[in-house]
């Protein structure tokens, strides 16, 4: 009897065109200094490749 067997590939990708997504801007009344200001940004371009043999 012979079983099964197969070969998984995948690919994941975010933020494919690596543009720019900034994070929400400062909400802190008491630092005044970066209220309202947008300091920080989200990931850059991020891609995840996985192969998996199942027998």
């Amino acid at each position: 009897m012979q079983e099964a067997q197969r070969l998984e590939f995948r690919v994941e990708a975010f933020n494919v065109t690596n543009s720019t997504r900034f994070r929400s801007p400062g909400l802190n009344l008491n630092s005044l200094n970066t209220f309202g200001l947008i300091t920080q940004s989200e990931d850059a371009r991020v891609m995840q490749f996985a192969l998996k043999y199942v027998f």
